[in-house]
């Protein structure tokens, strides 16, 4: 308490004299300790520079109140969220982009569903144009194997280069077939994407 009392007496003592200078009114500042008293002087020590004080002005007002330096930790975590903050307004402002675009590309929920039945067709067309060609595969397939099941029933080594064409048409149809799973999948992503633009146009359009 006498600390207190004779820290105020101070602080009492020099505002009185801040009334025959301007220059030191400008220049007085008040700080706080350690010990949580507050302190005033026309200049502030260096071990309480970076915390927070003020500037006083006519009459012990106070002019300026200038914060605390911030500690490492509370920059770094500044500057994450000002990063955050900026990924956000990026990914905002492309949402929006591709909302104007959904909007400038189609008048109508059935222009998106006749845009993904052509697309789907299309990958149908192709499907159907690989399976006809791995039938065909299939049945040369089918012909070598049993020509050379033939030969081994006769005591006879089937010929090299049957074999390998035997292997070569086995992974073709493996590959065909890989082929028609990838664009049955494909099917499915545009049927899903469509489905989400649908109900997306409905909510900018304000469609229930």
């Amino acid at each position: 308490m006498r600390k207190q009392l004779f820290s105020t007496m101070i602080i009492m003592f020099a505002l009185s004299g801040l009334t025959l200078s301007g220059t030191a009114q400008a220049r007085m500042k008040c700080w706080t300790n350690n010990e949580g008293v507050r302190e005033c002087g026309n200049k502030i020590p260096p071990e309480y520079a970076q915390k927070e004080h003020q500037e006083l002005g006519k009459g012990g007002l106070v002019r300026e109140k200038t914060a605390r330096a911030k500690s490492d930790e509370e920059l770094a975590a500044a500057r994450r969220l000002e990063k955050e903050k900026a990924e956000q307004a990026k990914l905002d402002a492309e949402k929006k982009k591709q909302d104007q675009i959904l909007l400038a590309t189609f008048s109508n929920v059935g222009d998106i569903e006749r845009a993904r039945d052509e697309r789907v067709t299309a990958l149908e067309a192709t499907i159907k144009l690989t399976q006809a060609r791995n039938d065909k595969i299939q049945l040369d397939l089918d012909k070598r194997i049993q020509t050379a099941a033939d030969a081994e029933r006769a005591g006879k080594e089937p010929p090299e280069d049957l074999l390998k064409d035997i292997e070569s048409l086995k992974r073709q149809t493996s590959n065909n077939n890989a082929f028609i799973e990838g664009k049955r999948a494909e099917q499915e992503e545009i049927k899903a994407a469509h489905a989400i633009d649908i109900e997306h146009f409905k909510e900018l359009k304000g469609i229930k």
